[in-house]
């Protein structure tokens, strides 16, 4: 342990030694409530249950943490933690490339579950093509390394977006669709997997010197859960609409607020509806600290 962490120290040493002093700094801290969630600790299907055949929705708390800032002119950082309801948690540390047309992003990410226990590590990446002004298409993935070789765990995690959008006048608008999958190895159960699927409509509102960036969504989500062995799989299906709202206080401070509702919602039989859309609302707020 003593020479990992002498070598981890000098690799950092390393790094910012060759890059320089670290320019201006971004730190985002966000947290909220999402009630569109399986029960972590069900470890069987609604479909099979003789009380509890509805969706039974539960409050999971979530966050987000970000650093980010400038290892130089080209390259920049992203220090990320986060708690989620699908992936658990998950601490990264990412290198963007920066320029007008061409961002290629990698790094490094650690999970584990929310008892703590069987990490899994990984890698994450993104490239984002834009001609500026007009256009621009994003793809983004991650996934866990050596899950099926027992490394660390065998616990697994995928995720992918594609996201196009373009810049008009006032609005930036943008389609994406995005899936994340969380594969836990419960002792006695079996694997339970956990995944969300969402295809997304949104659009940026913005002003010139105006300290206000509206975004509205819009779209449709898969949530689903698979138990063990058995293939057995509870679904919840629904279409959304929600919106964030970004206010800039000043130079070096943001206030960020967002809601999430269902518009309609269905269960896969035999597992039954929910009881009521408002139980499914997920919402979050947060700040965002720039340092010059």
């Amino acid at each position: 342990m003593k020479y990992t962490f002498s070598s981890i120290m000098c690799l950092c040493l390393f790094f910012f030694g060759h890059f320089g002093p670290l320019g201006a700094l971004e730190i985002e801290l966000t947290g909220g409530m999402n009630n569109m969630t399986f029960h972590p600790d069900r470890v069987t299907a609604h479909n099979l249950s003789t009380n509890y055949k509805k969706f039974q929705n539960y409050p999971y708390g979530f966050g987000d943490f970000h650093l980010k800032g400038e290892a130089s002119d080209k390259i920049d950082f992203d220090i990320h933690i986060s708690r989620d309801n699908i992936l658990q948690n998950t601490a990264s540390g990412k290198i963007k490339t920066t320029s007008d047309y061409f961002n290629v992003e990698f790094g490094l990410f650690a999970g584990m579950t929310d008892d703590f226990e069987k990490p899994e590590a990984g890698i994450t990446g993104s490239l984002q093509l834009a001609y500026p002004g007009i256009a621009f298409l994003f793809a983004a993935g991650s996934s866990s390394l050596g899950a099926r070789y027992d490394f660390l765990s065998n616990n697994t995690r995928i995720t992918y977006e594609i996201k196009a959008g373009l810049w008009l006048p006032g609005i930036i608008p943008s389609f994406s669709i995005n899936t994340k999958s969380y594969s836990n190895d419960v002792e006695n159960y079996g694997v339970i997997r956990d995944e969300l699927t969402r295809m997304q409509v949104s659009v940026d509102f913005f002003a010139k010197n105006f300290p206000i960036i509206l975004t509205v969504d819009a779209g449709y989500e898969t949530l689903t859960r698979l138990y063990g062995d058995s293939d057995i799989t509870d679904e919840l299906n629904a279409m959304f609409a929600g919106g964030t709202l970004k206010m800039q206080l000043s130079k070096s401070l943001r206030l960020i607020a967002g809601f999430e509702i269902p518009i309609t919602y269905s269960a896969e039989k035999p597992m039954q509806d929910p009881d009521d859309r408002f139980k499914l609302y997920k919402f979050h707020g947060g700040i965002t600290i720039n340092t010059f």
